[in-house]
């Protein structure tokens, strides 16, 4: 009798173990959702494209977006690996790199062009008219700095004929009130703000072709753990993307509720810069000479902050871009 009753509670306690392996394998494989930061910044918009319309859903994965103060905030959300990728602009995957914290790039937005501009007082014509007055730039050895001292000596100036301020690009327009600055680089919603009270463009991003490019990044573990996740991120984010074109009046809404823009001001964003589709990827993904091929971007990014001390050596671009995405998804496309 008690061999049996002995036998009974050994075959319970093998069933409790049992069940309670197989809730904790159960558990361990929910994959957490991938979070991705950006900020108010109507390139990248079409992210929440891809969430309201259940794209992220229908392409097998679980996206959270995270939406960060400014581009500072973003940064140390990531260092501290608080986010798993980011949509950012592509000279911070310079500096990231450079700092031994991977980040590899897997799609591209966008270029701008009028999507970021210099602005100044309406009594200034040209650049030119800023020797011995003060422009502003969001952050020192930034995208934005490169922009403005690029543009600058476009147009003829030497770094030290003009008087700088750093200031946040959403705050450009006070301080263009306030007379802190004479001119400054920003982007919607402000620059549609600035126009409204005179102020006047005085350079847009265009004229330096791909010196404003925005990116795609995830880290090195995410890339090697979920490849099958980012490539799903990949593939609705230009989904999402076409969306933007097809049905562009919902998808304005759409993105204009979620960064707190206005319609006018979401719409300007978007006009205001060329937002790559699946092709346009896979031609700038590719080592080649062109202008705005990502390789020779990164270079020229890399060679800048080489010659402001801010590197000690070119890093090898093929360690920062990674187009296996992109090439996957093209080659699905084709079958």
């Amino acid at each position: 009798m008690d061999m049996k009753k002995t036998g009974i509670i050994l075959v319970l306690i093998f069933i409790l173990l049992s069940l309670t392996i197989a809730c904790t394998l159960k558990k361990s494989e929910v994959k957490k959702p991938v979070r991705i930061g950006l900020t108010v910044w109507a390139r990248s918009a079409h992210a929440y494209i891809a969430k309201e319309k259940g794209i992220f859903k229908k392409n097998n994965v679980e996206v959270e977006l995270v939406l960060e103060k400014d581009d500072p905030a973003m940064l140390r959300s990531y260092k501290n690996g608080k986010l798993d990728g980011m949509l950012t602009v592509a000279p911070d995957v310079v500096i990231l790199n450079s700092e031994g914290i991977p980040a590899r790039i897997v799609y591209i937005t966008d270029y701008s062009d009028s999507g970021d501009m210099i602005i100044g007082k309406p009594g200034l014509k040209s650049l030119s008219g800023l020797r011995g007055k003060t422009v502003s730039f969001q952050g020192i050895n930034t995208f934005s700095h490169m922009y403005v001292l690029s543009a600058l000596e476009k147009a003829g100036l030497k770094e030290h004929e003009v008087y700088f301020k750093n200031v946040e690009g959403s705050a450009v327009l006070d301080a263009l009130e306030r007379g802190m600055i004479d001119a400054g680089h920003t982007w919607d919603p402000t620059l549609s703000r600035a126009f409204k009270k005179g102020y006047r463009a005085l350079s847009k991003a265009g004229e330096i072709p791909g010196v404003i490019t925005d990116v795609l990044v995830f880290s090195d573990r995410l890339i090697r753990e979920r490849p099958d996740d980012v490539y799903g991120i990949v593939k609705s984010l230009l989904e999402a993307r076409d969306f933007v074109f097809t049905n562009r009046d919902e998808a304005l809404k759409i993105m204009a509720a979620a960064e707190g823009m206005s319609p006018e001001e979401i719409t300007n964003g978007i006009n205001g810069v060329h937002m790559l589709d699946l092709a346009d990827n896979v031609k700038a993904m590719q080592e080649s000479k062109e202008e705005k091929s990502l390789y020779n971007i990164m270079k020229r990014m890399s060679e800048f902050y080489l010659n402001r001390g801010q590197l000690t050596q070119i890093p090898d671009v093929k360690e920062i871009v990674d187009p296996a995405f992109i090439k996957r998804l093209n080659e699905e496309r084709k079958k």
